[in-house]
């Protein structure tokens, strides 16, 4: 196996079946796994998943935990810790990879090499009516404009264009990395109990620090479509990783305490 592919997700089944279906019709089939990364124990996912699981074409594992808040991070280290590939690819369970994500990836997968992408923001309009008849034909880059969607550009598929200008920035539904890398640093951080900028911004700070490592972009290459949704992050919960988020930048200890090994 070639990659894991680990979905973040927490209580919607519609979109999750989007997405599924979205990997179903990956171009590098046979060559990756799926690991469902529940930050919750919901039995409403156990049973979606048996009865989608012999319609699928990839070998898919279900990992949950508890739901005591918010604890994508340690959901996150427990597929790093189960992971059977070497190189990991991560993606939110509201997104809907283009049919040459995870071969991109794979094409553009290296040593000492972090891979990080954007997303189409798919207008609402889109959104329900993907949701209603799940028919990924027509994501396409006419519908992109006609219905209204943010950031189309995003959706440009140019798989032999290099993309150098642009700043660092990981996105946790967007990104792919060396499991060793990520053992390296380790794994996520659990201190973050809530949303936005902990699983991501976080570790792109740590991994800098490991040497030789280098970052690139995946535009035009990984292509995404974010379903639409409410914007649940507000300015008061930013600014309160983002505090942690310096301090840790402050103290500069990118093997984190309380990751895959906890350390007192």
């Amino acid at each position: 196996m070639e990659a894991t592919v680990v979905i973040s997700f927490y209580k919607n089944l519609a979109n999750l079946e989007l997405l599924l279906l979205a990997l179903n019709n990956q171009s590098a089939l046979g060559r990756f796994e799926v690991i469902i990364s529940e930050d919750d124990d919901d039995v409403a996912t156990i049973n979606f998943l048996d009865k989608i699981k012999p319609k699928l074409k990839f070998p898919i594992t279900h990992n949950s935990r508890p739901d005591t808040g918010f604890t994508k991070c340690a959901s996150l280290n427990n597929a790093i810790t189960n992971a059977h590939a070497s190189f990991m690819i991560f993606i939110d369970g509201d997104c809907i990879p283009h049919k040459k994500f995870v071969e991109a990836y794979l094409a553009n997968s290296a040593a000492k090499t972090v891979l990080f992408g954007r997303r189409v923001m798919l207008s609402e309009s889109l959104s329900k009516l993907l949701l209603v008849t799940k028919n990924l034909r027509l994501v396409h880059f006419t519908n992109l404009l006609w219905y209204k969607c943010k950031r189309v550009e995003e959706g440009i598929y140019l798989p032999f264009m290099s993309h150098t200008k642009t700043k660092d920035m990981l996105l946790g539904c967007n990104m792919g990395i060396n499991r060793d890398d990520l053992i390296a640093i380790n794994g996520f951080d659990e201190d973050y109990v809530t949303a936005s900028g902990g699983e991501d911004t976080d570790i792109e700070w740590r991994l800098k620090h490991l040497d030789g490592i280098k970052f690139k972009s995946m535009k035009f290459k990984a292509i995404q479509y974010h379903l639409y949704h409410v914007d649940r992050f507000t300015p008061e919960i930013r600014a309160v990783n983002m505090q942690i988020i310096n301090n840790k930048i402050a103290g500069g200890a990118y093997f984190c305490k309380n990751g895959l090994v906890k350390i007192n």
